[in-house]
């Protein structure tokens, strides 16, 4: 990933030391970007900052077959924690404590789960009707990422609740896909004020406007009890003899939105640009019974080739 960023890095810095600025004194004249019609083909790569209103269904409860949320005493993380005999001794271990030692509450559980920014990738299609004005298509894949806290209460020198009470933290994680489809506009902003002006119109700003469709699926829960016991699925439930019994149902859904953006485009020669643009997006995000409509924002660069 270091170098997938240094790639991008370089690609910028070379692109703006390669940007010319014309000396109309020296009847020197810009390079014409008039040929840039029709179809023009890319590639995305960015950022992609999901809305943490959706992270709470990776906070420990879990979901029914429904996805509604489950009650405290039967939700995934206490199941995981002392949800049969097997479930309490592996906790022992990662507490190194007797079973009366320690205590898991609803008090105990995650507090709020946040989105971490997450690598976005995918292709872009544009129609190009001039050089100013276009219709693009888009489909870009990211995988959202969440990390929380969950604390066990233990009890030094006692057995039962006291004033000696310790608070152990452990990581619990959370990751869903989204694909991302959009249909959009492309209007490039300036370009005859700065020839009236006798500039060079290889850089321009632009804003993006359009629709997109989400497509967004549960991809894991897990949790870290420490590197004596290590990684637990939240999503694979055991009986009581230690023999796995069912899976979580894997949820998925679509949602619509809208989303607009600003940039700037710039050149290298005649048939690479460059788009390197904020865009924010008003969309909806469904999993099961879970419905949230909000704001998802993304930065990106487009690399595109407007001759192949």
């Amino acid at each position: 990933m270091n170098k997938l960023y240094t790639i991008l890095i370089t690609m910028l810095v070379s692109s703006f030391s390669t940007a010319q600025v014309y000396n109309w004194a020296d009847g020197e004249a810009p390079v014409k970007l008039d040929s840039i019609q029709g179809l023009v083909v890319g590639l995305n790569l960015g950022f992609y900052q999901a809305n943490s209103a959706t992270a709470s269904i990776y906070g420990g409860y879990g979901f029914d077959r429904d996805g509604v949320k489950l009650p405290f005493a039967t939700s995934w993380l206490n199941q995981a924690i002392q949800g049969n005999p097997q479930a309490i001794a592996r906790t022992s271990d990662a507490v190194n404590l007797a079973p009366q030692e320690w205590l898991f509450t609803e008090s105990d559980m995650p507090g709020a789960m946040k989105f971490s920014p997450q690598f976005m990738w995918g292709g872009h299609l544009r129609y190009h009707f001039n050089p100013d004005f276009g219709l693009f298509m888009e489909v870009n894949g990211t995988r959202p990422v969440t990390v929380g806290e969950f604390t066990i209460t233990t009890f030094s020198g006692s057995n039962l609740p006291g004033e000696q009470q310790l608070f152990r933290r452990f990581q619990i994680r959370g990751e869903e896909q989204r694909l991302i489809f959009t249909l959009g506009a492309h209007q490039v902003i300036g370009r005859k004020a700065k020839e009236r002006r006798h500039k060079s119109t290889l850089f321009l700003p632009f804003v993006d406007f359009g629709v997109n469709s989400t497509f967004t699926k549960f991809e894991e829960n897990m949790i870290f009890l420490g590197d004596q016991v290590g990684t637990v699925d939240l999503t694979i439930f055991f009986q009581q003899q230690g023999i796995q019994i069912d899976e979580a149902q894997v949820l998925t859904g679509v949602g619509l939105g809208a989303f607009g953006g600003l940039g700037g485009q710039f050149h290298l020669g005649q048939s690479i640009m460059f788009d390197l643009a904020y865009i924010a997006s008003f969309e909806q995000v469904k999993l099961g019974a879970l419905n949230v409509r909000a704001f998802q924002h993304i930065f990106v660069l487009r690399a595109i080739w407007t001759k192949f």
